[in-house]
């Protein structure tokens, strides 16, 4: 090996070692998603169990009675259209079932982290809020017209792409501002988080998912969705979904940080799922409908 390869190897493995140690430093900071591995990580937990049953979901949800509550009263909802009243959780779980319910569990416990009013410029929580609910639901949809994946899972993999923007707001405020203030200007997201985190939401995104024991093509979806095309694994079908679906909702104008700057998918993202031009113009067909359902969702 060269000298000057191996000084780039050294500055590689440094810069590799700071990125890992600050997003150590940042999970500490962050405890509380001590939420994620608490109440939400159990739940995490019980979906990526699959020997896991109602009963093991009702357990966990019953340790927070505030959420329990949350989901009953949203079961009551015109979303799920249901004739009789459901007046608990156990009741809830009979009758939407065991995969529905965790999906809904996850909605709200999500919908809580993004509760407290935060705004900058053209980004708001709240809207970051409604872009995560979108893209679940869109990829869910995805999922459903090309029958890949599986749409429940696809779901909560777009729920949760985009938490580690989240995360940044809530825990690295100023330097989230400052994130903005560059995108704002024309910046690409990844590359001036990179510079002022050290890495970037897609990272602290999939560390998240890694630390909650989440199935590994989740952690995929998160880490590549800005990126498809540098995978090189051979589980890449829900990730091809969830960049799809991004896509898609950013050209409704949902988006996370109030700037539309998702590209179109690439050819790379369409060989492997298929995605011609009529199930494109499928998908489109059923994008106001999904979109719908995803703002009442996005309400709870």
């Amino acid at each position: 090996m060269s000298a000057t390869a191996m000084s780039q190897t050294v500055a590689q493995n440094v810069q590799s070692e700071e990125h890992n140690t600050a997003l150590e430093q940042l999970f500490r900071r962050i405890g509380q998603l001590s939420s994620l591995p608490s109440v939400a990580g159990r739940i995490l937990q019980v979906a990526a169990d699959g020997e896991s049953n109602a009963s093991d979901l009702l357990q966990v949800v019953s340790l927070d009675p505030t959420l329990a509550i949350r989901i009953v009263r949203t079961v009551n909802t015109s979303y799920y259209g249901l004739k009789n009243e459901v007046a608990d959780l156990k009741t809830a779980i009979s009758m939407l079932g065991f995969i529905e319910v965790r999906k809904l569990a996850m909605t709200v416990y999500v919908a809580r982290l993004c509760e407290e009013q935060s705004s900058y410029r053209g980004y708001s929580r709240e809207g970051l809020w409604k872009h995560l609910v979108a893209v679940g639901t869109i990829a869910r949809m995805v999922s459903q017209v090309l029958q890949r994946e599986e749409p429940e899972e696809a779901y909560m993999a777009g729920l949760l792409h985009d938490i580690g923007l989240l995360l940044a707001d809530q825990y690295m405020h100023d330097k989230f501002c400052q994130v903005i203030d560059r995108v704002e200007d024309g910046a690409e997201t990844d590359g001036v988080e990179r510079e002022i985190f050290t890495f970037d939401h897609t990272d602290l995104g999939a560390f998240i998912a890694t630390q909650s024991n989440l199935p590994e093509r989740i952690v995929t979806a998160i880490r590549y969705h800005h990126r498809p095309s540098e995978y090189q694994g051979s589980e890449r079908g829900l990730l091809d979904i969830i960049a799809v679906a991004n896509y898609l909702a950013s050209q409704k104008n949902i988006t996370s940080l109030g700037v539309q700057h998702i590209p179109a998918p690439t050819d790379v993202v369409c060989k492997s799922l298929d995605l011609h031009k009529q199930r494109m113009a499928a998908i489109i067909e059923e994008l106001d409908g999904a979109l719908e359902s995803a703002g009442i969702l996005a309400s709870i």
